[in-house]
């Protein structure tokens, strides 16, 4: 029948009725089994055709779960969490697709559109392969589209979480209980105790029938015996791993430590504790929860006192690396001793406190515990915080100033002591007015921020100890390494200083982050909660809210500091490393400063809404008023500018400008210091260096003639003068050879003859101390060589030339 058809129907017909059939075929139900959209496709994109259906139903659970209007915290990152791959796998599939659509399109240009009714026709194979091309495109087009739809969906569900966790934290966090100066909160915390109790025999109960009935009695001691076992082989494990420390410990307490070898040791203390308590415990909870012995309710507990254990053993080992109370030979921080054991000691306990808070929080949750108990043991550690955080602040104050009338004390703990008071007093407002909730918050983060800075400045030490002093282009070992790669030694030391300053900026966003979005919680939860709580003014179409103004002020001061930090580590650390003359890298430095200072300001006022294109607007529109005004200053900045570009006065030199003579020591976009003999600092504006005339004796170079007169009488022995002066010039460690010295008569006088010796010294800020070096020489050789010296000698001095060879 096919045949028959085939010959009734012309070739061109029948190739598009084949095309319109499976074109039909694919838009009405894309069937999988469809044999042209097998063939279409190739296995990875039939795989994502597969796969489109599955994350299609992912998303619609997702959306369908964010429409009950409780959810709790857990809930909603259950959701993420499932979200999440889908979202991943969409884009995937999207990448794969639209490279395949591009390419059939590409395809079907290049064989060109059908030709057009009562033209010529074209070949059978030609019309077909244009028709199959299309209808791959269609299929393809349409997987694609689905993919974007479904992946617009994933999105939207993923902002609708971010949004419902937002307004869950800030409800969390501003939520209002009791006061812990309402007795009814102590009173209805020690009623719910029995009942909290009761709640623990019962699911101690159940734990103890649950196991039964999964396990023998004999094998659940098996089992005992296994958990034991753990733990021994883990704290066997922890003792090898610190046997370096016991060495070092072992040795006398005079023995000199490196910073290397030091920071090192403390950060062997700080992974060996850290790691062995809650390795043991996972691994026990594993044993016992592959033997089936751990009830669902029970996992939950279990699951808290695991994270109370990592929270606890991180904290204290991370002190102990960092503060070392008890070995002040690894100390990385210059505290003394007890300082040192003073913060130890109350971030330990406080780290243990918070640890216990966790845990019981937890076990009040599981339990299903009346909200008083909660309460109270959150205000119970808030309370705590304050009393040991003010206690030690105390004690610490009283060392730091007794240790103040021996040495400088550190101005870091110095400055840090003032913004913990200040925390002290929010944290008791916040416990007082009844937002627990927020007063833990705070302590908690606090303390989180205080056990992560030492962590920080512990990983710096380490950086700071492998990268830049391990590299010192002096030491062996850096010369060795730089002659294995073909380096110098200096390029290797930069290297250090760079990857070193990478690793630390790195560490700082890690730290940061940690600190800001831990538990739950991130900067965009913050930022939600500030605007809740602050006031917005509107203007026309914009609105600026307060917390729009503390922020941009916030990113103004801390962009400054980091502006100004990273500028002062290019300066001291990294231009001197590059090779660079000094004032090259003075140049680089402060172009550095003011890049960085016009990027944070416009930063800041972008997040206030101001668009630089108005500023620019505006500030052209007033340019005009206040142009004579600035005029002065406009001219600095603009001659400041060319001086670090052009360089034609550098730092180090040696100028002479206004009457002024000089070294040249910072070079601004205003002024220019200049720091003069007699150590005086003279500020020149820009505008007289550029525009006024200026005589800069080490520009091209240093070297600089000196020029001694001495005048003879007329009886002497001319040459024996001659010998003489080149003699002493010669002699001199500050003289050139070349140019050579040179002695000419240059003035018969009415009672003596004038010589003039010049020479090039090769410091011109050594010429006045070898000028007079040579009239002492010259002297002292013209009297033993009885020569008569009828007038006081007289001496003038030149500045560089630009060709000394020429002059002399």
């Amino acid at each position: 029948m096919m045949t028959a058809f085939h010959r009734t129907c012309p070739p061109r017909l029948f190739a598009r009725l084949l095309a319109a059939f499976g074109l039909a075929a694919v838009l009405l139900a894309g069937a999988p089994a469809s044999r042209l959209a097998a063939q279409s496709l190739s296995p990875e994109q039939q795989q994502v055709r597969e796969r489109l259906e599955g994350q299609r139903a992912v998303v619609d659970s997702v959306e369908a779960g964010l429409g009950r209007e409780s959810l709790r915290s857990a809930e909603l990152d259950e959701l993420r969490a499932r979200l999440d791959p889908v979202r991943g796998a969409l884009d995937a599939a999207i990448g794969v697709l639209e490279p395949r659509l591009e390419d059939m399109r590409n395809r079907v240009k290049e064989i060109g559109p059908a030709p057009a009714d009562g033209n010529a026709t074209e070949e059978a194979s030609i019309t077909q392969e244009r028709d199959q091309l299309n209808a791959r495109a269609a299929e393809l087009d349409g997987l694609l589209k689905q993919g974007r739809l479904l992946k617009v969906r994933a999105d939207q569900a993923a902002d609708r979480i971010i949004s419902r966790r937002r307004a869950l934290f800030t409800d969390t966090l501003l939520e209002r209980s009791y006061s812990v100066l309402d007795p009814e909160l102590w009173f209805s915390a020690a009623r719910a105790i029995p009942i909290e109790l009761r709640g623990i025999s019962y699911l101690l109960s159940d734990w103890r029938t649950y196991a039964d009935a999964r396990m023998a009695r004999s094998g659940q001691i098996a089992v005992l015996f296994g958990i034991g076992a753990i733990i021994a082989l883990v704290v066997l494990l922890k003792r090898m791993v610190e046997r370096p420390l016991r060495h070092f410990e072992a040795e006398p307490a005079d023995t000199p430590v490196t910073p290397l070898r030091a920071a090192t040791l403390s950060g062997l203390v700080a992974v060996s504790r850290a790691v062995a308590a809650p390795a043991a415990t996972l691994a026990c909870l594993a044993l016992a929860d592959a033997f089936s012995l751990i009830p669902p309710r029970a996992a939950d507990i279990a699951s808290g006192l695991t994270f109370a254990i990592t929270l606890a053993t991180v904290g204290r080992a991370f002190a102990d690396a960092a503060l070392a109370p008890n070995a002040p030979r690894r100390r990385v921080p210059p505290l003394s001793d007890a300082i040192a054991q003073l913060v130890y000691r109350a971030v330990a306990t406080l780290v243990i406190m918070m640890a216990g808070t966790a845990f019981l929080n937890n076990m009040h949750r599981t339990l299903v515990a009346p909200v008083s108990l909660t309460v109270a043991t959150s205000a119970l550690f808030g309370l705590v915080f304050v009393v040991v955080t003010g206690r030690a602040l105390r004690a610490i104050g009283r060392e730091a100033d007794e240790e103040s009338e021996t040495s400088a004390p550190d101005a870091a703990l110095q400055w840090l002591r003032l913004p913990i008071w200040l925390l002290l007093a929010v944290v008791v407002g916040a416990l007082l007015s009844g937002y627990v909730s927020l007063s833990v918050f705070l302590a908690s983060r606090a303390l989180v921020a205080l056990v992560l800075a030492g962590a920080l400045y512990l990983i710096v030490a380490l950086i700071n100890g492998y990268f830049i002093d391990s590299f010192d282009p002096h030491a062996r070992r850096t010369r060795h390494i730089a002659a294995t790669l073909g380096v110098r030694p200096a390029s290797l030391g930069l290297i250090g200083v760079l990857v070193s300053g990478f690793l630390k900026l790195l560490a700082i966003i890690v730290a940061t982050v940690m600190v800001v979005g831990t538990w739950g919680t991130s900067t965009a939860d913050l930022r939600d909660f500030v605007s809740r709580i602050s006031f917005a003014l509107t203007i026309g179409t914009s609105t600026i809210s307060l917390a729009d103004v503390m922020s941009a002020v916030v990113l103004l001061v801390v962009g400054l500091i980091i502006a100004r930090a990273v500028q002062r580590w290019f300066a001291a650390n990294v231009l001197p490393r590059s090779g660079l003359e000094a004032s090259l890298q003075n140049s680089i430095s402060t172009i550095l400063g003011y890049v960085g200072f016009v990027a944070v300001t416009a930063i800041a006022m972008g997040r206030l809404g101001l668009n630089l294109e108005n500023v620019a607007l505006v500030a052209g529109a007033l340019s005009v008023g206040i142009g004579f005004g600035l005029q002065s200053i406009v001219s600095n900045f603009v001659s400041g500018l060319i001086l670090l570009a052009e360089r034609p006065i550098r730092v180090g030199d040696t100028i002479l400008v206004k009457g002024e003579e000089g070294y040249v020591r910072r070079i601004s976009v205003r002024a220019t210091e200049i720091e003069t003999y007699d150590r005086a600092m003279v500020l020149i504006p820009n505008s007289e260096l550029i525009t006024g005339m200026v005589k800069n004796f080490t520009h091209a170079n240093t070297t600089g003639r000196v020029i001694v007169a001495v005048s003879i009488a007329y009886d002497a022995d001319l040459d024996a003068v001659r010998d003489i002066l080149i003699g002493c010039a010669c002699d001199h460690p500050q003289v050139v050879q070349s140019p050579p010295p040179r002695v000419f008569l240059v003035k018969f006088g009415e009672s003596a003859l004038h010589f003039e010796l010049r020479c090039v010294v090769a410091n011109v800020d050594y010429s006045l101390t070898v000028k007079s070096d040579l009239h002492f020489s010259v002297l002292e050789q013209l009297r033993n060589a009885h020569i008569g010296v009828p007038v006081q000698p007289w001496s003038i001095y030149r500045g560089p030339t630009a060709t000394p060879a020429a002059g002399a």
